[in-house]
Order: C-alpha cells, then sequence, then structure tokens
C-alpha cells in the first residue's frame, strides 16, 4: 500500500467522523451527513482499489480514472457554488427586507 493510499483512508476517516460529529450537535441535516459519509466512503474504495477510476473512466469514454476524478471534482466544486451562491442571494434579500421594514417602523414612532 502506497503513502496517499494511507493518507486518503485515514483523511477520509476523519472526514466521516467530522460529519457525524456535527450531526450529533446539529449543525449537519441527513442529506448533509450522507453526502459526507457518501463522499469518504467512495475516496476510501478509490484508494484501497485505484484501478476502478480506470474502469469507470472507461465506461464514460474518458481516458485515465485520473482525469474522471478531476472532472468529477470540478462539477462538485460548480455545485457547491451555485450553492452558495443562492444562499448568499437569500440572505441578501432577507436582510433587505428585515431593513425596509426596521426603516417603516421607526418611520412610524
Amino acid at each position: 500500500m502506497y503513502t496517499y493510499q494511507i493518507i486518503l483512508i485515514v483523511l477520509s476517516c476523519i472526514g466521516i467522523l467530522f460529519g457525524i460529529y456535527q450531526y450529533k450537535k446539529n449543525n449537519f441535516n441527513n442529506a448533509v451527513l450522507s453526502l459526507w459519509v457518501l463522499v469518504g466512503i467512495a475516496i476510501i474504495v478509490t484508494a484501497l482499489f485505484p484501478g476502478i477510476t480506470t474502469v469507470i473512466a472507461n465506461i464514460f469514454g474518458f481516458g485515465r480514472g485520473l482525469d474522471i476524478i478531476y472532472i468529477i471534482s470540478i462539477l462538485f466544486i460548480f455545485y457547491i457554488v451555485f450553492k452558495l451562491y443562492n444562499k448568499m442571494e437569500e440572505q441578501k434579500r432577507r436582510i433587505n427586507e428585515l431593513v425596509s421594514q426596521l426603516a417603516l417602523k421607526e418611520y412610524e414612532e
């Protein structure tokens, strides 16, 4: 077993434990915990059986297994950025609404 495999397995286990810890503190809901656990398990399986990425890449028509990992990672990051942008816009809308309500309340007094 190579050093990178051990590092990936340890980091994935830490990530899974972090997800469980945050779930118990009610910081994560079931969906977020499931995502952390699934990603952690996927990384562990990939670290233990690195050839599986090449098989998956060949199924989807990519040359190397590392290419499919890069593409999935980039798509995942785009998804996270999109979700964060939507949350930020929602917060901005709610803040504007609250400021308007406070301004009207102060004006009436």
